[in-house]
This record gives C-alpha cells, structure tokens and sequence, in this order.
C-alpha cells in the first residue's frame, strides 16, 4: 500500500484496524451526519419528481415530425427508457455499496482524486444545476402567465417560484420532501387525467386524421404500420378504407440519432437521488427499488402519454402540431377549461422538478464543503438543516441565470443545450468511476451488483459520450459556442482554485476514520 493510500480510510482502515465509519450503523457516525428520514415513497417522489418536468408535455410532438412512423415514435421512447433503466442499475450499485456523501461528488473523489471531485461540485454549482432550474422556472413562468394573463410577467413568475421553493425547502427536510410528495402525486394524477380525456370525454369527430378510438386496435397495427410505410402507403394513398395511424413518410436517415438526442433530455434526473442516499432509511434496499420503480413509472407515463395523442389526433396531426400538441388534444376533449387546467398541470410539474433539484442540490456542496477548511463555514450541523447556507447560493445563482436568458425568447433551450455537455460529461465520469472502484476496491464494500457487467455501465458510458456529442455539435450549430467556452473556462477556474484550498485536516466528513 503506498503512502497515498494511508491518508484513503477505504484502504488504510484495513491496514489500521479501525471499523470504517462509512458502513458504520447511523449510530455510529459524526454528530452532523444527516438523519435518515427518506421512505422508499419519498424517494420514489424524488426520481419521478425530477424527470417529469415541462418535456413530456412538449416533446413526443417533437419527436414525431423526425420519426418515420407511430411504430418508430414508441421505440425511440421505449429506448430512451431502458438506457435510463441501464444508468439506474448502475446507480444503484453506486448508491448501495459507497455511502459517499454528495453522490457523484464522493464518487469521483475515491476513484480517482479530490479535484475531480471539486471540478464536479463546482460544475454543479456554477453550472449545471443553476441552469437546469432556472430552465424549468422559465418554462412554470410561460405557463403561470398562461393561466394567470394580466398577473406577473414570465420572468416574476420564474422568479417567485424560486424564491418560494427554495424558502419552502430552507424551513427544513420534513417540509421539503412533503412538498415533493405533493407535487410528484399531483403531477401523475393530472398527466393521467390529460391521458384519459381523449377516451372518457371522446375527440372532436371532426379532427384531421382522427384514428380509431380503440388502443387495442392502435398497438396491433403499430407492428404492421412500419412496413407500409417504408412500402410508401399511407391512408391516403391505399385502396383501403381501414383507418389506420398513418406515416408522416418525411424521416431522414440518421432519424433515430436525432430523435433518441431529444428523448434523453427528458430521462434526465433519476441520478439526483445519489446526492441524499445518506439520508435514506434502509439504503441497500429503498435506493435499488426507488431508482427501477421510479425509472419504470416515468417510462410508463411517458409511453402513454403518446398514445393518448396518436389515439387523440392521429399520428400525421401530433407531427404536425408542433409544441401545440397537448394542448390541441386537451382543447378537443375539455374547451377552453381543458387548456387552463393543462396549463396548470404544467405548473405543477415544473414546480416538482424545482423542488426536487433544490431539495438534492445542497448535498453536493455541502459534502464538498466538509472537505475544505476554507469552506467549512458553509457545512453546518445537518440535524438542524445545516444546508441552508449552501441552499441560498444556489438560490442566488440560479437567480442570476434567470435575469441572463430569461428575456431572451431561446433562453430556455440556450440554457439547457448549454449544460448539456457538462451534465454529460460528468455522467460518464461517474460510470468510468463505477468501473474503476469494482476493480479497484473489489471485495472491500458490499453491496447490489449492476448485472452483465461490465457490459451495461460501458453501454451507458457510450450513451453520455454520444450525448456529449451531440450537444456540442448541437452548439456550434446554434452559434452558442461562446457561452459554452465561458462556461468551460469558469469550469477550469475552479480546478485552478481547488489547488489553492486546504483539505480539511479534522476528519469532518463522513468518509475519514476518527
């Protein structure tokens, strides 16, 4: 063992005979440890909370226009959920067998050094989770000021709700995570709701393209719709009087690519709940459960969700529609009464998924915090919800994100296209991490095993190269280059910076031997 490894408490405390503290029973842990409180329910809460944003509500008929047909338009999403499932397996693994405060922070720093870690941190903080928020304000300010005409302008309602969620989550964990169990019941109880109106109150008859109200008869014919589209047939065209979901026959080649690019940003997020698994009663079995269940119930929702706007408009209309799809389905079925409560519901979603990334978020910087004397001040007791100063940082700084590109109409999809890269990148840094410490650290840590590996983490370490890819072409595309240099060479700062702090010489963190 070299004399790099004495200072590591995964290896020295074989060499010492010290119990490690970071499989110790909560009893026996550091007084700030936090408290496990979260239930399996609230965990599921979290993961579905997150993923299920304002991109559900927009992207099918985004996805629509690219692929060749319904049968297509299913796939890519049922794809897209499994690599998802895959990353939740290996996150599981990660979440069970290493308790590291921080999630991907605690990663990174034990499989390959501490300035990984912070350059992950400082991403996060900076970068990532700011602009995905301030992305997701934006989108509950569009539709508040839908709903609420005449009332604020979308840049106050995005600004009201982070102020308001985050003083929500600062009161503490109790009353943050009741308010994410809230809001993730009503965001599925109202997508339901949007997914039955077009069987329980019946379509307009007079709707272009109206397929057959029968989804038994929709999902037999999605097997067969594929053939007669690559045959050239559509409705229109055949002898057939048989109506039929029909092929909007414009997909370019590399269709796919380019459908399952859009189709990942909204499976993103069921990773956040790596950064409370210390704060997860039960881990070894809530997090593998919270992570497939959570995983498979977003898939599900998803799936339906486009099949109640082929069944509702056909196949040609939901490709056509554009990001009014949703609305053109709830409008048909309900009125006006219809559009209001779909622009309600949206609200209800982003602030779901607002809650969820301010309620994890804290826990990253403040785990980097106990390991740089220099930032213990931001670390306090987490049994009185010693987070709160980190949470106010964030709170500030995602403000500033929304100030920057909220008054621009593309600065919803500039902020998300921008991150993107650096989400990531730090994704598949994770997954190489995974890989690293089975081998690394084999027979030291017990706990749930991802099958086939190491098959499924490098098919999912593939998928976040390929993402970063594409989000980066996606970004010379949209001449946003600078922004994403900016935001490179502020990432490349904080690396500078992490040589210039001390690490914390007490053992203040979860994963030091006292």
């Amino acid at each position: 063992m070299s004399k790099g490894d004495l200072g590591n408490p995964y290896k020295s405390s074989k060499v010492s005979g010290k119990p490690r503290l970071d499989s110790a029973p909560d009893s026996d842990v550091p007084a700030q440890s936090p408290r496990r409180v979260l239930t399996l329910f609230d965990c599921i809460c979290i993961i579905v909370g997150t993923i299920i944003g304002s991109g559900i509500f927009k992207m099918p008929s985004l996805v629509a226009p690219i692929v060749p047909d319904t049968f297509s338009l299913i796939l890519v999403w049922v794809v897209g959920g499994g690599v998802a499932l895959i990353g939740a397996l290996c996150f599981a693994e990660l979440t069970t067998t290493y308790p590291d405060r921080g999630g991907d922070y605690g990663y990174l720093k034990r499989a390959f050094h501490p300035r990984v870690g912070f350059a992950f941190s400082w991403s996060a903080f900076w970068i990532v989770r700011p602009a995905n928020i301030g992305a997701m304000a934006m989108i509950f300010g569009e539709f508040a000021h839908k709903a609420l005409p005449g009332t604020m302008s979308l840049l106050g309602f995005a600004v009201l709700a982070i102020v308001i969620v985050s003083a929500t989550n600062l009161i503490g964990v109790v009353v943050g995570k009741t308010a994410q169990n809230i809001l993730t019941v009503a965001k599925v109880f109202g997508i339901v709701l949007i997914i039955a109106s077009p069987l329980l109150v019946g379509a307009d008859p007079a709707a272009e393209n109206r397929p057959v109200v029968d989804a038994a008869v929709v999902i037999i014919q999605l097997a067969g719709e594929s053939t007669s589209a690559q045959s050239g047939e559509t409705a229109e065209g055949s002898n057939s009087t048989d109506p039929k979901p029909e092929s909007s026959n414009t997909a370019q080649p590399g269709w796919f690519w380019l459908a399952m690019v859009l189709v990942m940003f909204t499976y993103g997020g069921w990773n956040d709940i790596a950064f409370v698994a210390t704060e997860v009663r039960d881990p070894k079995r809530n997090l593998f459960r919270s992570l497939v269940i959570g995983t498979l119930t977003v898939l599900s929702v998803y799936l339906l969700v486009n099949l109640a706007l082929v069944l509702g408009l056909g196949f040609r209309s939901m490709a056509g529609a554009g990001e009014n799809a949703m609305s053109i389905l709830v409008g048909q079925s309900l009125g006006q009464t219809g559009n209001r409560l779909l622009s309600t519901l949206i609200c209800v979603s982003c602030l779901g998924s607002i809650n969820a990334m301010i309620f994890t978020s804290p826990r990253i910087y403040w785990a980097t915090a106990t390991d740089y004397s220099a930032l213990n001040w931001l670390a306090g007791d987490t049994r009185d919800n010693g987070w709160w100063r980190a949470m106010l940082l964030q709170a500030v700084v995602t403000l500033l994100f929304v100030f920057a590109f909220g008054r621009s109409e593309t600065g919803f999809t500039d902020l998300v296209i921008a991150n993107a890269p650096f989400f990531w990148a730090f994704l598949g840094l994770t997954m190489v991490a995974m890989i690293a410490m089975r081998w690394k650290l084999a027979g030291q840590f017990s706990g749930y095993r991802t099958p086939l590996f190491p098959l499924l983490p490098l098919l999912f370490l593939g998928t976040c190269g390929f993402m970063v890819y594409r989000s980066w072409t996606y970004l010379v595309f949209s001449e946003l280059t600078i922004p994403a240099a900016l935001m490179a060479g502020w990432l490349l700062l904080g690396v500078g910076l992490s040589f210039l702090l001390n690490r914390s010489p007490d053992g203040n963190d979860f994963n030091q031997e006292k």
